[in-house]
């Protein structure tokens, strides 16, 4: 793995990312980053919290236009996080909290997936289901703990 790390480490776009003095490197990589776990991570909080009763004058079928900015900000996050890992790869590449992030990332989009189907049916405005709220609590818990695991990345690089 090591020589796969030295080897994505040292391409040119990871390097310039890594050692550029301009603004638009790290610098910008970084607040994009930021940006897209907020347009991400914000509207999956939106839409567990109304699932779990905050806003109730809101219809839930409204939240049907956040899952376009979900998956926006996840895709702004998985080209800026990808090179953040690739200008890093050598350190972040052995930190157990960079793969527990992947981890939670990706039980947060699966338990979105019903999620969405229940904010797109027909019953979405009725009575929310005992299971849906669960799913809702679940996912404001892992989306919390991608946060913390990436912030903890850098403590352990």
């Amino acid at each position: 793995m090591e020589s796969f790390f030295e080897w994505l480490q040292s391409l040119s776009v990871p390097t310039w990312v890594s050692e550029s003095d301009s603004i638009w490197g790290f610098p910008t990589v970084l607040f994009l980053h930021s940006v897209g776990m907020g347009l991400s991570a914000g509207t999956a909080f939106i839409i567990g919290l109304r699932l779990l009763g905050v806003g109730r004058p809101l219809p839930v079928s409204s939240l049907r236009v956040l899952f376009t900015i979900f998956w926006g900000g996840f895709v702004l996050n998985f080209v800026t996080g990808s090179l953040l890992f690739s200008a890093h790869a050598t350190t972040t590449g052995y930190v157990p909290m960079y793969y527990a992030k992947l981890a939670l990332i990706l039980v947060g989009v699966i338990l979105l997936l019903p999620i969405r189907r229940f904010v797109d049916s027909d019953a979405s405005d009725g009575v929310i289901p005992a299971r849906l709220k669960a799913l809702a609590l679940a996912s404001l818990g892992v989306w919390i703990g991608v946060i913390i695991t990436g912030r903890l990345i850098a403590y352990f690089s």
